[in-house]
């Protein structure tokens, strides 16, 4: 692969003003949205297939989740998995995605068609509690995606959590890891949100600090070609971690599960830097190989 040179900038300050704390857009329009930008990355894209098979996915998220309802009355995401109502969703992701899977994906959701319940319920367990290596790589996203669902269902089923002042690293609504930060267009207009990996709420964050230990005096921004890329790693000194920020100012189609997804390259540079991801892409878990 030919070396790419890194670009470090910082941004402008974010702008003092009223906003919402905690986000909860519309299932159905983040899943379609998600499914229309991996169709737009993946051209000419070395993951091509990858990518449009995770544009699949989300589409049929965004079907079911049109057919589907929760009853919670808490966002537990371990306590979800192990009552395992979110199994009806492997079924009904499995019906949408059949009858055109490609000869390479249909031994896939052959498998997760004959895995007994218990099996599932399982693997779902073990990614809910962050015990990635315990569920088989090639099924992972697909499980994934239908735990995902059920847990994003609950958090829209319950009252937002009251937070303080105190900024979090993980989602404020169901505790997972975020899967990048968000600048926002529009009304929210410079505003950063973090995106969750698990529940598709967003929860903001002011910009210029790290999104990990909150440090503001030693970050780096990494990117490819230029400082203006949409997509940049921030890098922090302090804690060695980092977390990409993706900016719909630059382009207002981009998606946090997507850009970074197709991004992957960028953490390698990252990774190679010293720093480690704390954010967490539901079609790249770690220990998954792509």
């Amino acid at each position: 692969m030919k070396e790419v040179p890194i670009s470090r900038s910082v941004p402008s300050e974010e702008s003092t003003r009223h906003f919402d704390p905690i986000l909860q857009p519309e299932l159905h329009e983040i899943y379609t949205a998600r499914a229309a930008r991996l169709h737009e990355l993946a051209q000419g894209h070395e993951l091509q297939a990858y990518l449009l098979l995770a544009a699949t996915i989300a589409q049929a998220q965004a079907t079911v989740s049109q057919q589907s309802h929760s009853g919670a009355t808490a966002v537990d995401p371990v306590e979800i998995a192990r009552q395992g109502t979110w199994e009806t969703h492997v079924d009904a992701l499995l019906a949408q995605l059949a009858p055109d899977a490609s000869a390479a994906i249909s031994p896939h959701l052959d498998a997760l068609r004959a895995m007994s319940s218990q099996a599932r319920l399982d693997a779902g367990l073990a990614l809910a509690q962050n015990q990635f290596d315990a569920v088989s790589p090639a099924l992972a996203p697909f499980l994934w995606a239908a735990l995902s669902l059920e847990v994003a269902l609950a958090a829209r089923a319950v009252p937002l959590p009251i937070i303080n002042d105190e900024e979090s690293a993980s989602c404020p609504v169901c505790g997972s890891a975020p899967v990048a930060s968000l600048i926002h267009k529009g009304s929210r207009q410079g505003l950063r949100y973090l995106h969750c990996s698990l529940c598709e709420c967003d929860w903001h964050m002011v910009r210029a600090k790290c999104t990990n230990c909150a440090d503001a005096g030693d970050l780096d921004y990494l990117s490819f070609d230029t400082t203006e890329a949409i997509v940049r790693a921030e890098s922090c000194g302090h804690c060695h971690s980092y977390l990409k920020v993706i900016s719909q100012e630059r382009d207002p189609n981009a998606e946090a599960v997507a850009d970074d997804l197709a991004t992957l390259v960028l953490d390698d540079a990252a990774t190679e830097e010293g720093y480690g991801r704390t954010g967490l892409n539901p079609f790249a878990l770690p220990d998954q190989a792509l």
